[in-house]
């Protein structure tokens, strides 16, 4: 079966934006952390924004990898932010009370 789920990478400065859509979940994991992580350990690197504006599913597996990355950006001095969350992307973040720590953000506004 194939994946249901996309990314797409852009640059600007010190920020990247990593742009979701479909349904991330489980199969998505691995290749989602490696996207993140990546992002993140990238040389001039500030800011990581997860645009989810296109997503419509996020399981656990999707959530632990975002708290793996949150993690990891602020042991690295970096951010890590979410933006576009709707309708069970978003309840899933907020009944996991993820909502603060992964702050909604404006990917023009970059590291804070």
């Amino acid at each position: 079966m194939d994946d249901i789920w996309a990314y797409r990478v852009s640059r600007g400065g010190d920020t990247s934006v990593v742009t979701l859509s479909g349904e991330v979940d489980m199969n998505a994991e691995d290749e989602l952390a490696d996207v993140l992580l990546g992002e993140i350990r990238r040389p001039g690197t500030r800011a990581v924004h997860v645009d989810l504006e296109r997503v419509e599913f996020l399981d656990s597996s999707a959530i632990n990898v975002l708290v793996r990355a949150y993690n990891e950006a602020c042991e690295a001095g970096r951010r890590l932010h979410l933006s576009g969350a709707h309708q069970t992307p978003l309840k899933v973040l907020e009944m996991t009370g993820l909502m603060p720590l992964l702050a909604l953000g404006d990917p023009a506004a970059g590291a804070e």
